[in-house]
């Protein structure tokens, strides 16, 4: 395997070198969304060769050409044009952007006429007024730009602002920054307002009811946790159920990107924040969380640096309760078990990159980051053990277990990107470098003190855990444009993933010392080596058709060692996965997708380690190293509507997974210091074949002038069928969620948010217990949560004030029960986890910007900001 990480890392930096020398050859320009000046004639920025637009004028109207993107100079596809008449604001014509966000709309009569857009996501868009006439009959707009700057038209002030939700046919972007209740979150709240997307009370994240989800940052895997990651760093939340074949097939269910900000804007500006919260947990007010932020960006020439730290403080309670009920043959056991918990910590964030506009078609992106945790927790769980046996009432047990941890985390990141294009329209090269090593150093003690029987000797026990994990990735890609509106994207990319678990554990009693005991000691290291390439064509046809098909292939290596045991197991696994998108555009207003993949997920370090771990000696855990990737195929049909103040989004979907990889809990009996002793087993298994079928809907509608509501929801059916002998039950399910968010933008800087959610019982895919408890299958019950959050802001808006209350009513209660029946045996247990509820929050930021107030320009006019 190291021959093979050698010659991998060999060639992707062969391919990066052989690219520097392209950098003298280019001629010197200005960075990308810098004023690009007139086009040459004859040619309108984004023109195909052999377009020509004079020939497309008549006697008595004419033509426009341009293109439009948004404030990240990214192209924005699909958007809805009209031309209307200066004079009376009557429509004259229209068009829509393609792909590449370009347009040419002819047709056009003389006289003075203003150009509307229309995109879902954005406020309407007025260009100042054009003239065409005979002597005139060709106008080339300059680039447009779509962002959240004012656009002034005469003395009417329009704003382009991106809206909370944008839905697409391929995918769903969550925009970060237009949500008042993200103020002061983390990843892990914000994802709990995205539509399909749920997230338990242990932090689980599931969509469209599958645990079985990848999660990206900035399109990287990453060893971060989704709490370690403050929302106000997040640009935005991608959603994508069936990507492409250039994106990892891992995630049964999808990839939810977290895409991080990184501001281009010219001159130093920055912002600096503060925020605290509190929180009711059993009608018991805690300090909840604290912190603070700074922000700053400086750019000038063909640099530009960006500078981002955050601190963040948390404390949190829980608790719950476990009652369960198992029997072998005519003897029935209980076991009951009371837990409350407090955690917390400190975290230190550092984030800083470079961006170098080397010339017009080069660039060079730099980025490093840092991440220090220290956690704290504390748990109290109260137990009780009992049986009855041929009819005689036994009480087993009782004891009070008090444990407390300590988990210090370093994270650090790097990246390199190097992005190149060509004079050819559309033909782009970029290579991406990234590396990420996460160590965590965990101390844990327990005491376990005994009320019953009277002679039971009280037990301690002190577990430390080193991970150390490490990411590393290399890809290059290539696109060109082929024939007459084709596109070839291709490329390759290497992955190597090495994750260590180092776990020793000791025990003591009142008689003896404490001492390590090598039979429940483990040290596991998982490494992953994945080559992969991958090629996609796509084409337009007629304007109204749009076809994308893709192949990606794969080879994996993997190795699970446990050191500690001498167990090595080799897996090798060589895969296709081929992709499909077919859009048909109805209308301007109206269109259709249909759109295929193949997926995997493969089995993580947990799942394979094969270590018995009886720390709990109620409820034992190991993993499964003879676990194979479950692999599933993926269909959607999808509906969206776009008509001026509405937005409709209707997705149906059907997933069948294959060798599904879940938790499966069983009960044992034997003999444990020559008594009985009951216990479940908690490990995983590939169960046989499933099928997920349903639709969701996204719907949009802009009610007045200041209030806009997002309603979606999702309604869907699971089928296991399993060699497992689970109950109906357990295995068949139909399940729904809805969520309402409303925003009011209210006079004199006053914005206001609601957001509603609901989730319905469905069936559990993974542990709903806690610490080191777990159940595997399971239904857990339903659950409901009301956010509100209020913004004012002051000094010309460089002041904000937030105010955020999150579950200000909410099921902060959530149960899960299983069960297992055999003929002469079975248990059945119900968990209940309890949460705190209430939390309000209040963060304060400032905006910091040192230049002089510039004069406002048409976004089209091509001309230069000066400083008045």
């Amino acid at each position: 395997m190291k021959k093979n990480i050698l010659f991998s890392w060999v060639t992707v930096i062969l391919i990066m070198m052989s690219l520097l020398p392209t950098f003298a050859q280019q001629p010197d320009g200005p960075p990308p969304g810098a004023p690009q000046g007139p086009p040459q004639s004859g040619q309108r920025p984004g023109q195909r060769p052999g377009m020509d637009l004079n020939s497309m004028v008549t006697s008595t109207t004419g033509v426009i050409a341009g293109s439009l993107v948004d404030e990240n100079a990214k192209p924005i596809p699909y958007a809805s044009l009209y031309v209307l008449n200066a004079k009376d604001s009557s429509t004259v014509a229209y068009g829509m952007t393609s792909e590449e966000g370009r347009f040419v709309i002819s047709k056009i009569p003389f006289g003075h006429s203003i150009l509307k857009i229309d995109y879902m996501g954005y406020r309407t868009f007025y260009s100042q007024p054009f003239a065409l006439s005979q002597n005139n009959p060709v106008y080339k707009m300059q680039q447009l730009k779509l962002d959240q700057k004012a656009t002034m038209l005469g003395t009417v002030e329009i704003k382009a602002e991106r809206e909370m939700l944008q839905s697409n046919l391929d995918k769903k972007v969550f925009n970060v920054g237009s949500s008042v209740t993200a103020e002061g979150a983390t990843a892990l709240e914000v994802l709990e307002d995205i539509p399909s997307v749920d997230v338990d009370l242990e932090g689980n994240v599931t969509l469209r009811g599958s645990e079985n989800v990848t999660i990206l940052v900035d399109g990287r895997p990453t060893n971060l946790t989704l709490d370690q990651i403050p929302a106000n760093q997040i640009e935005s939340i991608e959603v994508v159920t069936n990507p492409s074949a250039r994106l990892e097939p891992d995630g049964m269910a999808g990839i939810l990107n977290v895409v991080l900000k990184k501001k281009r804007e010219s001159g130093f500006n920055g912002m600096v924040s503060l925020r605290g919260s509190m929180e009711l947990f059993r009608n018991k007010p805690t300090l909840g969380g604290y912190g603070g932020n700074i922000s700053l960006n400086y750019s000038y020439g063909k640099i530009n640096l960006f500078l981002n730290y955050d601190l963040r403080g948390h404390n949190h309670r829980n608790g719950g309760t476990m009652d369960r009920d198992y029997w072998f043959g005519t003897d029935t056991m209980h076991l009951s078990q009371d837990n409350t918990g407090l955690f917390g910590g400190m975290g230190h964030s550092l984030r800083t990159g470079l961006d170098w506009f080397i010339n017009k078609k080069n660039t060079l992106s730099f980025t490093l980051s840092y991440n220090n945790n220290t956690h704290k927790g504390g748990n109290d769980l109260i137990v009780s053990d009992d049986s009855i046996r041929n009819g005689e009432y036994i009480p087993h047990e009782y004891y009070t277990q008090i444990s407390s941890d300590r988990n210090v985390r370093h994270n650090f990141t790097a990246s390199v990107n190097y992005k190149k294009t060509f004079e050819t329209k559309g033909m782009e090269l970029t290579s991406d470098l990234f590396y990420s090593r996460n160590h965590s150093n965990r101390r844990d003690t327990t005491a376990q003190e005994y009320g019953f029987p009277s002679d039971a000797i009280d037990i301690f026990q002190k577990t430390t855990t080193l991970d150390d994990n490490t990411t590393a990735t290399g890809q290059v890609d290539f696109v060109t444009p082929v024939g007459k509106g084709g596109r070839i994207e291709t490329g390759y990319k290497i992955s190597y993933r090495s994750i260590g678990e180092d776990y020793r554990f000791f025990s003591g009693n009142d008689t003896l010392p404490m001492w390590q005991d090598y039979r429940q000691s483990n040290h596991f290291v998982f490494t992953e080596m994945i080559n992969a390439l991958y090629f996609i064509y796509s084409n337009s046809f007629w304007d109204k058709l749009k076809i994308q098909v893709g192949l990606r292939g794969e080879i994996a290596n993997t190795k699970s060692d446990l050191k500690s045991a001498g167990e090595v197991h080799y897996k090798n696994y060589y895969n296709l996965f081929p992709t499909a998108h077919i859009r048909y555009d109805i209308t301007k207003e109206h269109s259709l997708q249909v759109s295929y993949s193949r997926r995997v997920s493969r089995p993580n370090i947990w799942q394979l380690n094969p270590f018995l771990n009886v720390s709990d000696k109620q409820n034992y855990r190991c993993g499964n190293p003879d676990l194979t990737p479950e692999f599933v195929n993926s269909v959607e049909l999808g509906y969206l509507m776009t008509i001026q103040k509405s937005s409709l989004n209707f997705t149906a979907f059907y997933r069948q997974r294959n060798d599904i990889i879940s938790r499966f809990t069983e009960i044992f009996r034997d003999s444990l210091d020559g008594e009985p002793h009951t216990y479940t087993l908690t490990s995983y298994r590939n169960l046989d074949k499933s099928q997920n079928f349903g639709f969701e809907l996204v719907y949009g509608q802009q009610l007045w002038k200041f209030w806009r509501i997002t309603l979606s929801g999702s309604f869907y059916r699971v089928i296991i069928d399993s060699k497992e002998q689970i109950d109906d039950y357990l295995a068949r399910d139909w399940t729904w969620n809805a969520r309402l968010n409303q925003s009011f933008n209210l006079p004199k800087d006053w914005v206001i948010q609601v957001n509603f959610r609901y989730r319905a019982p469905s069936i559990t895919t993974g542990s709903m217990g806690w610490g080191s408890g777990g159940v595997g299958q399971g239904k857990r019950s339903g659950s409901y949560s009301l956010d509100l959050g209020v913004k004012k802001s002051f000094l010309n808006k460089n002041l904000v004030v937030s105010l955020n209350i999150r579950n200000l009513v909410c099921s902060h209660k959530s149960k899960i029960i299983t069960y297992m029946y055999r003929d002469n045996y079975g248990y059945d247990a119900v968990s209940i986890r309890d949460r705190g509820w209430f939390n309000v929050s209040l963060s304060v930021s400032y905006k910091i910007n040192n230049y002089k107030k510039r004069r406002e320009i048409p976004m089209d006019s091509g001309e230069e900001p000066y400083e008045e």
